[in-house]
């Protein structure tokens, strides 16, 4: 595969009106919603742009690995992404003018002023959209003490030498105490 710069020119889109871009996009990190993640493997992404009638129709996907830390436990974990890439381009001749019309068209439609298109950033977003809302290590996770941060999959067993009880919620244990005395 080769390196892009995902690029395309409209007036080339208009006479072939298809273009194929297939390639690798370089990046070291991704900055994701939550975390800054190392990319491990190549991102490799396979695209399409179309003229429709609607305008420049931009379709494909972006695969990679990255390293996300654990929502949590925070260990990194290796997470395959199949990013579905979407977009519909149109001159920035046809925006909507006023509010109404904005609010009228509620369609992801991406308005263009240039001869030129980066569809980079279509690439970023595919990652982005993948990525899971909860990233976990294994499905059971059981995170970090609250207290003391120990890892609580590494130690099945632990308890916090120190047991701060919210002075609020005292009245509670003494009531949960004398349950238990009466059993």
């Amino acid at each position: 595969m080769i390196s892009l710069n995902w690029v395309i020119e409209v007036e080339e889109l208009l006479r072939k009106k298809r273009i194929f871009l297939e390639g690798t996009y370089e990046a070291e990190f991704l900055d994701l919603p939550f975390a800054k993640c190392k990319v491990l493997e190549s991102i490799k992404v396979k695209m399409v742009a179309v003229i429709t009638k609607d305008g420049i129709a931009v379709g494909g996907y972006a695969k990679t690995v990255v390293e996300h830390p654990c929502d949590r436990c925070l260990k990194m974990v290796k997470l395959p992404i199949n990013g579905t890439i979407e977009a519909l381009y149109k001159p920035i001749s046809e925006a909507p003018k006023t509010k109404e019309e904005q609010l009228e068209s509620l369609r992801n439609v991406i308005y263009y002023s240039s001869d030129k298109i980066d569809l980079s950033e279509r690439i970023i977003e595919a990652i982005v959209v993948d990525v899971p809302a909860k990233v976990l290590c294994k499905p059971d996770c059981k995170g970090l003490c609250p207290r003391c941060g120990a890892d609580l999959n590494e130690e099945k067993d632990h308890r916090c030498q120190e047991e701060d009880i919210d002075p609020r919620l005292m009245k509670l244990l003494k009531i949960k105490a004398q349950i238990q005395k009466e059993g």
